[in-house]
């Protein structure tokens, strides 16, 4: 069991890479996330945030549970 657990941390360790400054402006593009329909997400991102009235921690906008921005 030991064995597996030491193979499994280094077989997630070795897949982390330093990302150079220079190409994070590249890899956060909106066309370079894993999400399959964006359009959806930002529509459900829209609708959580106006009833869990969490406006202001996920995009820095004002506004409340209400749904008013």
């Amino acid at each position: 069991m030991r064995l597996i657990m030491i193979s499994v941390l280094l077989l997630i360790a070795s897949g982390c890479t330093p990302v150079r400054f220079n190409e994070r402006e590249r890899l956060a593009q909106p066309d370079m996330q894993f999400d399959s329909s964006p359009l959806q997400s930002e529509v459900e991102g829209d609708v959580y945030s106006a009833r869990e009235g969490a406006t202001a921690v996920f995009s820095g906008g004002g506004g409340g549970g209400c749904g008013c921005y």
